[in-house]
């Protein structure tokens, strides 16, 4: 299979894939891509012109939104096989410029998905169904390119 045309979304001259262990799905949305750090602050005796900033362990996980949209005539079996409550390794998000030149890369090895919901359906509307996944993660790396 060639990883480049493998129905990877198409945004403003990029591409990008979604891989899920050894799976490459295809989602037309990824959003929430944040890496952060929980902190707390102490005032220095004596000097109180700033707060000392500490790291500290984190209490809520960061999540992952990936959306697709959902067409009538095709089933994804793989994308089926995928839902609430499951852990998932090795998760990789490629960012490709005109399909083949890697520009960005953010990775993160387990992640647990904590939700699959579906858009609001209307049939007076006609609009697309959205399908969402979101995975729960300990923590998104940027892989230096």
């Amino acid at each position: 299979m060639n990883l480049l045309h493998s129905g990877n979304a198409m945004l403003s001259g990029r591409n990008f894939l979604v891989t899920i262990g050894q799976e490459i799905f295809s989602f037309s949305k990824v959003s929430n891509l944040v890496a952060q750090v929980e902190y707390e602050t102490v005032q220095e005796g004596g000097n109180n012109e700033y707060p000392l900033l500490f790291p500290k362990q984190k209490t809520s996980p960061d999540t992952l939104i990936l959306e697709k949209g959902v067409r009538e005539w095709t089933f994804d079996p793989r994308f089926n096989s995928l839902w609430e409550g499951m852990q998932v390794e090795q998760v990789t998000i490629l960012l490709l410029k005109y399909g083949i030149i890697l520009r960005k890369a953010f990775f993160f090895k387990k992640g647990l998905i904590v939700k699959r919901s579906f858009s609001d359906l209307d049939a007076l509307r006609g609009e697309l169904l959205i399908e969402t996944l979101e995975i729960a993660h300990s923590g998104l790396v940027e892989i230096p390119i």
